[in-house]
C-alpha cells in the first residue's frame, strides 16, 4: 500500500506533463512560422498572436517545471513562494478555461453557432481548424486537473495541520480590521466586474470591444468570469468573517485562491494582448474592456494578499509541536 501511494504524486506529475506537450508542440510550430491547425495562413506571424504564443509557451515549460516540483520530496524544501505564486497563476488561468470550454462546446452545440472568440490570445480565432480548440481546451482540462491533484498531494504533506483546522480555530490576528475593509473594498470591485460581465453574457455590447463581439462561446466566457470573481468573494468573506467555525479551512481557501487568480490572471494576461501592438482590440473600442481588466487585476491582487495575512496568522497550527521543540514555525514562511 506504502508503495501505491509513494508511486501517485509520480504517476500524476508524469501524466499531467505528458497532458501538456500537445499544447507547447503548436505553440512552438507556430512560433517557428508553421501554418499547422491554420486556415488563414499567416495568421500567427501577426505580433499579437506571437506575443501571445511566446508568453503561453513559456508558461507552458514553467507549468511543467511546476507539475515535477510538486510531486517530487525535495520540492517540498523549495521557499513557499516559488511553490505558492506559479500555481496561483497557473490556477487563475486555468480555471477560466475548465470551467468556460465544456460550457461553451454544449452552448455551441444547442444554438449552432461556430466557435467565436475562443483562442487563448483572446483574439479572433477564424483562422483555426476545429480540431485545435479540441487539442488545447482538452488540454487545459487535463493539465488543471493534473496540477490540481499534485498540488493537494503536495500541500497535504508541507501544510496538511494547517488546511485541516477549522475557519475558527484561531482568533483574530493584528491585521483582521484591515482584512475587512480590504475584503469590502473586494466586494465592491467584484460587484462591477460581475455586473458587467453578467451584461455582456445576457448578450449586451456597450463597451466591448467589436473584436470580442456577442457570440455563445463569449458569452459563456464572461458568464464564467462572473462566477468565479463571485466564488472568491464568498471565500474571502467566510475566511475573514470566521463564521463558520465548523468549517473546515480548505473549502472557503481554495475558492478564494481560484477566485482572486482568475481575476488577477485572466485579466493581466489579457491585457497585455490588449496592449500589444497591432492588437485587433486598438481599431475596435477596447478602452472599456481595458478598464474592466484593470479593476479585476486590482480585485485580485487585493484579495490574494488578504488571504496571504490571514495565513500568515493562522500559520502556527500547521506546526504541531515536537519533543524538545515548543516554539512553532511560520507555515508560510521564506524558507517553506
Amino acid at each position: 500500500m506504502k508503495t501505491h501511494s509513494a508511486r501517485l504524486p509520480l504517476v500524476v506529475g508524469c501524466a499531467t506533463v505528458a497532458a501538456m506537450l500537445p499544447y507547447l508542440a503548436i505553440k512552438t510550430a507556430w512560433l517557428a512560422g508553421s501554418d499547422v491547425g491554420l486556415t488563414d495562413p499567416g495568421l500567427m506571424r501577426e505580433t499579437p498572436f506571437v506575443v501571445g504564443n511566446l508568453i503561453t509557451a513559456g508558461m507552458e515549460v514553467a507549468g511543467a517545471a511546476l507539475a515535477v516540483t510538486l510531486v517530487h520530496r525535495w520540492g517540498r524544501r523549495i521557499p513557499a513562494w516559488l511553490v505558492l505564486f506559479p500555481m496561483w497563476v497557473a490556477s487563475g488561468l486555468l480555471a477560466p478555461a475548465m470551467v468556460a470550454a465544456p460550457l461553451a462546446y454544449l452552448a455551441e452545440s444547442l444554438t449552432g453557432a461556430a466557435a467565436a472568440g475562443g483562442t487563448d490570445t483572446g483574439a479572433a480565432p477564424d483562422g483555426l481548424q476545429g480540431w485545435v480548440y479540441g487539442v488545447v481546451y482538452g488540454g487545459f482540462i487535463l493539465q488543471g486537473t493534473g496540477l490540481a491533484v499534485a498540488f493537494a498531494l503536495h500541500v497535504r504533506a508541507r501544510w496538511g495541520a494547517l488546511l485541516g483546522s477549522s475557519v475558527g480555530s484561531r482568533r483574530p490576528g493584528a491585521t483582521h480590521h484591515v482584512q475587512v475593509m480590504a475584503t469590502v473594498a473586494v466586494g465592491g470591485l467584484t460587484a462591477l466586474v460581475m455586473a458587467v460581465r453578467l451584461y455582456w453574457a445576457a448578450g449586451g455590447e456597450a463597451g466591448l470591444p467589436a473584436a470580442l463581439g456577442a457570440s455563445p462561446t463569449q458569452q459563456v466566457v464572461h458568464a464564467s468570469s462572473a462566477t468565479l470573481a463571485l466564488a472568491g468573494l464568498l471565500g474571502l468573506a467566510v475566511l475573514v468573517s470566521r463564521r463558520a467555525r465548523g468549517l473546515r479551512l480548505w473549502g472557503p481557501l481554495a475558492a478564494a485562491w481560484v477566485g482572486a487568480g482568475s481575476m488577477f490572471c485572466s485579466a493581466a494576461y489579457q491585457l497585455v494582448i490588449l496592449l500589444a501592438p497591432e492588437s485587433p482590440f486598438e481599431a475596435s473600442g477596447g478602452g472599456g474592456f481595458g478598464l474592466l481588466l484593470v479593476t479585476q487585476m486590482i480585485g485580485g491582487t487585493v484579495a490574494a494578499v488578504t488571504v496571504a495575512f490571514h495565513l500568515a496568522e493562522a500559520a502556527p497550527v500547521a506546526y504541531p509541536e515536537h519533543r524538545g521543540h515548543r516554539r512553532p514555525q511560520p507555515a508560510l514562511s521564506a524558507v517553506g
